[in-house]
């Protein structure tokens, strides 16, 4: 490993990097507090309302998530496998 890739995997980075995750978030959710949203489909649609976006942006990175564990599921197969005689 190389001096930079120490310092990448090390534990104080990552504590920085969730931090400045963290920080982020927050920063804009705040911004979201002062914008004035007109939903697209009139001012009193599920889109105009505060934090719709973030939450719709979670669902679907779960939905993704539950999708890909279930195609994962189906398309594991044995660990012989392929080591079995065919005939």
């Amino acid at each position: 490993m190389t001096l930079i890739e120490k310092d990448l995997f090390s534990e104080s980075t990552k504590k920085r990097l969730w931090k400045l995750l963290w920080g982020l978030c927050i920063f804009l959710l705040l911004i979201e507090l002062f914008v004035e949203r007109h939903g697209h489909f009139g001012d009193h649609s599920l889109d105009s309302y505060f934090g719709f976006y973030g939450l719709l942006g979670f669902i679907s990175a779960s939905i993704c998530l539950v999708i890909s564990k279930v195609i994962g599921l189906v398309l594991t197969v044995k660990e012989n496998y392929y080591d079995r005689d065919i005939i």
